[in-house]
């Protein structure tokens, strides 16, 4: 999907829905308005949808960043198919946006589906061995019941915590979202509704880049 998205456009695009955007205007309207300015494709509305926001939300959710040494000893609480789907995303190379608030998100909106593939098991391995090496103390991994495979994934999920020597648990819950939000420990997410929410999180993708050498977009 890279090839068809043209940064230079999107670029100009940003700053007029960012000015839309702080003074007030709602979202879905104000990308209305700029998309079909600038004649802009799904793919390239989604990814400005999913990148740019006021930047009163981008500075809260900014301050709410913590470093991997932060976690030691610590609790977290990781959106199992957000961050899934981000880091499959680095792993098949596609590449990521690095959006206002800090946070790299991939750019295909996925995180209401998942397809059980050959990256699962390498993608979750990765995620739970960057948190063994933090010395987290407790990891706690919550997938969405709804969505299809998802006690599957949980199973695995657990099974790889023994492997690693993790402690922790993978469950699956109807409100991953209320969940997180309202734990009051450190999260793993990349979904801004929760991040305006909680109290800290770690973007576990961003931590990874280095390792998976993924390809970074910034407008």
């Amino acid at each position: 999907m890279s090839h068809q998205l043209r940064i230079d456009i999107l670029r100009e695009a940003r700053l007029d829905l960012k000015f839309l955007l702080d003074r007030g205007y709602r979202k879905q309207s104000a990308l209305k308005l700029v998309g079909d300015k600038y004649q802009l494709s799904r793919a390239e509305r989604s990814l400005l949808f999913r990148s740019i926001m006021p930047e009163n939300e981008a500075d809260i959710i900014r301050s709410k960043i913590i470093r991997p040494e932060q976690l030691a000893g610590k609790k977290i609480l990781v959106d199992g198919f957000n961050v899934l789907n981000t880091v499959e995303a680095m792993l098949r190379g596609e590449p990521l946006i690095l959006c206002d608030d800090g946070v790299l998100r991939d750019i295909m909106e996925k995180h209401s589906k998942y397809r059980l593939s050959h990256l699962t098991g390498k993608a979750l391995k990765m995620i739970l061995e960057f948190l063994e090496g933090t010395r987290v103390a407790e990891v706690e991994v919550i997938y969405e019941s709804q969505i299809s495979r998802s006690g599957e994934i949980a199973g695995l999920t657990r099974r790889l915590l023994s492997e690693i020597g993790l402690r922790g648990d993978a469950r699956t819950a109807k409100t991953v979202d209320s969940i997180l939000a309202k734990s009051g420990e450190i999260i793993a997410t990349s979904d801004s509704v929760i991040l305006l929410r909680c109290r800290a999180f770690i973007d576990i993708p961003q931590n990874l880049v280095q390792a998976v050498g993924a390809r970074i977009i910034k407008l």
